[in-house]
């Protein structure tokens, strides 16, 4: 509450972590408006709401074109999506400097990449902009959830989808360890983060967790085989450096997945 009277967000981007944070915020009791691209919000053209900046008492910076990663691409491809997000952090940032209003952007741990991939790039990009304006950054790793299964959804929905299929197949020997993070504390994260006043943090469960581990456990739950491949996977991107202070995740890693089987049994029936 801010004077007695709802707080109000705006939050530009309705993806995964958009449509999540949006639910958490109405729950807590605070006023929300969600632009996104799917709803006709063009936000590389966002003075063409910059209204809502000024409404806003928060703003939420969530939005990007991540491209797909499942498939190899085009230099022309590439070249596309860096366009993309070098004209939607122009447009944002420059509203939220004119607007002047407190904003957290979303950020993510492919900037730790050696190698010059075009997520990593961008959210560099949006990091340094962020810094020179005085706004939060949220660096996120690994967040799973329920997600419809294609090109850009990621390996927790992937092995749940491939469970209820019959049987779980890795490509490699599951040895790779990564930090896996569910949606809901991955908000109730953000928010925390904003609401302490912390400009950087790494959100994340800080638990190392294998490959392996994570096919057998939806296995075991399922009652499906799990097949390993003989190559070895990728290493972790990096080690987290700044972590969220006074926050732990509520929800363990075998409560996260049940939710997300529960979230994909209860599709699947609807669908």
């Amino acid at each position: 509450m801010v004077g007695g009277e709802k707080r109000k967000n705006l939050i530009l981007g309705k993806g995964f972590i958009g449509s999540n944070l949006a639910a958490f915020l109405k729950e807590r009791g605070e006023e929300v408006v969600v632009l996104n691209r799917k709803e006709g919000h063009d936000l590389k053209k966002s003075e063409n709401y910059f209204s809502q900046f000024e409404w806003a008492d928060r703003v939420w910076f969530v939005a990007w074109d991540v491209g797909v990663w499942k498939r190899e691409t085009t230099p022309a491809y590439e070249a596309e999506i860096l366009d993309s997000n070098l004209q939607l952090c122009q447009s944002v940032f420059r509203c939220l400097e004119k607007s002047g209003k407190p904003f957290l952007f979303v950020s993510s741990q492919a900037v730790l990449s050696p190698d010059m991939i075009t997520l990593g790039v961008t959210k560099r990009v949006g990091e340094l902009w962020t810094r020179i304006l005085g706004g939060h950054i949220a660096r996120l790793w690994n967040v799973y959830g329920w997600e419809p299964v294609g090109e850009k959804s990621h390996l927790i929905p992937d092995l749940i989808s491939q469970a209820f299929q019959g049987k779980i197949t890795l490509l490699t020997n599951g040895e790779e360890t990564r930090q896996f993070l569910y949606v809901k504390d991955c908000v109730e994260a953000l928010v925390h983060q904003f609401d302490i006043g912390q400009k950087q943090a790494d959100i994340t469960s800080g638990e190392w967790v294998s490959v392996k581990t994570i096919a057998q456990l939806i296995g075991k739950n399922l009652g499906v085989e799990v097949l390993f491949g003989s190559k070895t996977g990728k290493p972790s991107l990096g080690v987290p450096q700044n972590f969220l202070k006074s926050w732990k995740p509520r929800f363990s890693l075998e409560d996260g997945l049940n939710e997300v089987i529960k979230d994909t049994k209860a599709w699947q029936k609807n669908h």
